[in-house]
């Protein structure tokens, strides 16, 4: 099987980290603050500076591993969210949302949902812009799933 978006350490599958949508969301704060300072506008400086930052320090918290040893999906995302570990038992379905303002596509994400105590729960797994992009996400993530199917 040939990952794209795994790297395989043992029988752990771990998310390439996904800097394109992170980055231009980055930049974007960043290209605020600095118009903040060409209008002398300090209050827009330091609160676009401030967000361009954190989303920039969110990219390298963020991570998606799936461990067959464990049989569980961990998944970190965002500065503030805690860890969620989803035990491949507990799983249930995957939910590909777009959003779309005047006929673009502005966000595609690939969220999780499972089981915890009874309810349903969901986490987000991975942001982009295109569907395709996340729909591969999706078949690779059910071709690794599936190997654990195999090996029982």
């Amino acid at each position: 099987m040939e990952l794209k978006h795994f790297t395989k350490n043992g029988n752990q599958y771990i998310m390439k980290k996904q800097y394109v949508f992170g980055l231009i969301v980055s930049f974007g704060m960043a290209a605020f603050a600095i118009v903040g300072i060409w209008i002398n506008e300090m209050i827009m400086v330091w609160i676009f500076g401030i967000l361009a930052v954190l989303c920039f320090i969110s990219i390298w918290m963020k991570h998606v591993v799936i461990d067959l040893d464990k049989n569980e999906i961990t998944v970190k995302v965002g500065l503030i969210n805690p860890v969620v570990r989803i035990p491949l038992k507990d799983f249930l379905n995957f939910e590909l949302v777009r959003i779309t303002q005047y006929l673009i596509t502005t966000n595609t994400c690939l969220n999780v949902y499972y089981l915890k105590n009874g309810e349903e729960k969901a986490a987000m797994i991975a942001q982009g812009f295109t569907k395709r992009s996340m729909q591969n996400l999706v078949n690779e993530i059910d071709e690794i799933m599936s190997l654990n199917e195999h090996s029982r």
